[in-house]
């Protein structure tokens, strides 16, 4: 296989990186982070001075980046894959919306590059677990190239058409479930606390029953459980996903009363602390409005 770019290798970037490193591909990376760079590279991977110097040396490039504005930067301003000499396919796993993937399917193709729309769904928890989801859509030609190099890290490939954007939409769709999950569980938890019953005992009795969830089951076992609250990633960008969300849905003319609510509450969370921290920092949202002593 020949090389393969990659540009940004943060938590989830660098997971997935290291996976196809570990599974015999050749992977040139680039991070604007230097310590996140140099972290792939002793992991086996190999480092760019730009995101050029990847889209100079690759056909195909994958992305891992953490809002739509530095997408849009990276794939198509002065200096990017869109600038790029041997660059011919470009798979964006990142969260963008469904508005930004058509944008940056019509820029790459004016420079002769196609764009598979690949976000993928889980955390670096369900890489580790063979569970992470691929949704690609893209054109079918250029989806069979690298679908090979898709499956090296996904537990399931979901094949979504040739329209960039629809893996987008089932992108957005699957995080509005996953953080409405989430702020109900820290809700419950709180309620139980508060009664009397013990933080582990309340965990295990939502998992005992059908409200059991990802969150419930994969995520606080691991983290709240053990005294932390970080991991999970910032909480900007589960606001951001949830926005996401409703903006597809109101392009679709679909009604979304329950993620309206789950973004207000969001971002009455956010203003209720420090920028920047975890999302399960969540979680004392719910005490400080039971009166309950902080966790972790």
């Amino acid at each position: 296989m020949d090389q393969v770019g990659f540009i940004g290798v943060g938590a989830m970037g660098r997971a997935i990186a290291e996976r196809l490193v570990r599974r015999g591909v050749k992977v040139l990376a680039h991070d604007v982070n230097p310590d996140a760079l140099g972290n792939f590279v002793t992991c086996g991977g190999l480092a760019a001075v730009s995101n050029k110097q990847v889209a100079d040396e690759c056909e195909i490039v994958f992305a891992c980046l953490p809002y739509a504005e530095v997408c849009k930067q990276v794939a198509l301003g002065p200096g990017g894959v869109a600038d790029g000499r041997r660059a011919k396919v470009y798979v964006e796993t990142s969260t963008v919306g469904t508005a930004v993937a058509r944008e940056l399917a019509e820029g790459l193709n004016a420079k002769g590059i196609t764009l598979i729309d690949s976000p993928v769904v889980g955390a670096q928890t369900a890489l580790t677990a063979g569970t992470l989801g691929v949704l690609a859509a893209g054109p079918a030609a250029q989806f069979e190239r690298v679908k090979p190099i898709l499956e090296l890290f996904a537990g399931r490939l979901f094949y979504l058409g040739a329209e960039c954007g629809i893996g987008q939409t089932a992108k957005v769709m699957s995080n509005s479930v996953t953080w409405a999950s989430a702020l109900a569980t820290c809700e419950a938890l709180t309620v139980g606390m508060k009664a009397g019953i013990d933080l582990e005992t309340a965990v295990a009795i939502i998992n005992q029953g059908s409200g059991a969830n990802f969150f419930s089951q994969r995520v606080v076992p691991h983290t709240i459980l053990q005294g932390k609250l970080d991991g999970t990633g910032a909480l900007e960008i589960t606001i951001k996903d949830v926005l996401l969300f409703l903006e597809e849905a109101a392009r679709l003319r679909a009604a979304t009363p329950v993620a309206a609510a789950i973004s207000t509450i969001q971002h009455e969370i956010l203003k209720s602390g420090p920028e920047g921290r975890d999302m399960l920092t969540a979680i004392n949202y719910f005490t400080d409005l039971a009166r309950l002593p902080r966790l972790a």
